[in-house]
């Protein structure tokens, strides 16, 4: 019996890579030779246990963290160029990963949608959506900076590998500050865990107990469901 393919919805989608800062024009070049899409760069630092410094591809410290904009029915030709030209397969180049948006600027979308589809649009063939967007989850947590290896120690105890660190600065947050109960530092770090969903819960607890939004740590912790996934290690069958 045949399997019937679901059509999934034009839309946009977020591609978010940490790759080698040499490999930035190599990614952006790999997208727009597959559909149009928009990036936006920044600088990360890598973090991680010396046994997996490089299987994660965090050895260099300083690491660029690129977030790009691309039309779903893209994705699967997108990910495998960049795959292809950055050889995230190898251990050490990278990692790169969707996101699913909620909303997105109209003029943007039109313009990304308006890459020519040149197959059919994505088709659940395998794992269905319900199972696939439970692999892996995107842990984000902005602390005060004071207290970011302490996040990063207790993480890890929990089954963290790895993060991003992005130095970031609290900004007019006087109003919710009021509603929450309690004052934010200036000077924050927003560090990213790319975790799979078992150890999503007891990551995130691990933060709070270190580092609570009511304690000097002031930490927001958040999470957002991972789509699709190359690197650390992992390839595509078919390639």
């Amino acid at each position: 019996m045949a399997r019937k393919n679901v059509t999934v919805e034009k839309r946009a989608k977020l591609l978010v890579c940490i790759i080698q800062k040499k490999d930035e024009i190599a990614l952006t070049e790999a997208c727009n030779e597959c559909c149009v899409s928009l990036h936006f760069s920044g600088l990360g630092y890598g973090t991680a246990r010396s046994n997996y410094m490089s299987y994660l591809g965090l050895d260099e410290i300083e690491k660029r963290v690129v977030y790009s904009l691309i039309p779903n029915y893209s994705e699967s030709r997108v990910l495998k160029a960049i795959n292809r030209k950055l050889k995230l397969y190898l251990s050490g180049n990278g990692i790169a990963f969707t996101v699913p948006l909620t909303g997105i600027s109209g003029i943007v979308s039109n313009a990304i949608l308006s890459t020519p589809q040149k197959d059919e649009p994505e088709t659940q063939k395998n794992t269905p959506e319900k199972e696939r967007t439970k692999m892996h989850e995107l842990i984000i947590a902005v602390v005060n900076q004071k207290f970011t290896d302490k996040v990063i120690d207790s993480s890890r105890a929990a089954g963290a590998t790895g993060a991003t660190i992005l130095h970031t600065r609290s900004v007019g947050n006087r109003q919710a500050e009021q509603l929450i109960g309690t004052t934010f530092t200036q000077e924050t770090d927003t560090i990213a865990f790319l975790t799979t969903y078992e150890y999503k819960a007891q990551i995130m607890e691990a933060i709070r107990e270190t580092a609570g939004l009511k304690t000097e740590g002031g930490a927001v912790i958040f999470s957002v469901p991972v789509d699709s996934l190359i690197g650390i290690g992992r390839f595509d069958e078919e390639d």
